[in-house]
């Protein structure tokens, strides 16, 4: 069986699901979840995030990859910056650098955010297999791939070194490679 059928990504559903249950549970575990989903950042990525990578002035996160991919920049859409403002308001005073903390003051760790992940989940009927937060980073390269963005675009979104790494969200998208044919034959490329 290709790796690419073994990927699992939320739909549209599933996602707005998701969020709207995490919103209903915590400004932090919203915040998370939609940053997670938006940037392709892994749960130890997202648990490593810092204040300071984070600039809602200009409207900039700073996404610290892990694994040999690439860290870059890339802006925040208002929702977002919305999400972090509610979030830092109600965030417990400490000194930690970390965005997303704990009950008590340290960072999130990756299995703390998994648990989270995993009862939002559970609480909307996500199926069991689709239970695991790089779920997220999977949906995002789906849900570009299906919207026809160029693949360049994408692996610059999920922060992929290799093109071949990025290449599997766009074999499992009919509608990517449709609009792709579709482009060509409107400019004359294919008779």
């Amino acid at each position: 069986m290709p790796r690419s059928s073994s990927i699992k990504f939320f739909t549209r559903s599933e996602l707005e699901r998701t969020l709207s249950a995490a919103k209903a549970r915590s400004a932090r575990d919203y915040a998370m979840i939609l940053l997670a989903y938006r940037h392709g950042l892994r749960a130890s990525e997202i648990c490593r995030l810092q204040i300071n990578h984070i600039d809602l002035d200009a409207g900039n996160i700073h996404c610290m990859r892990g694994k040999g991919s690439v860290s870059n920049w890339q802006s925040l859409a208002r929702d977002e910056t919305k999400a972090i403002r509610a979030y830092r308001r109600k965030r417990p005073k400490t000194d930690s650098p970390y965005l997303f903390i704990s009950r008590n003051g340290g960072p999130l760790s990756r299995t703390q955010f998994y648990r989270v992940f995993r009862q939002l989940c559970e609480q909307v009927g996500i199926p069991d297999d689709k239970r695991h937060p790089h779920v997220l980073k999977h949906s995002l390269g789906s849900h570009m791939a299906n919207a026809g963005l160029p693949i360049q675009v994408i692996q610059h979104r999920l922060g992929h070194r290799n093109i071949s790494s990025t290449m599997i969200y766009v074999q499992m998208s009919n509608v990517y490679v449709d609009r792709a044919v579709q482009a060509v034959l409107d400019s004359g490329g294919i008779v």
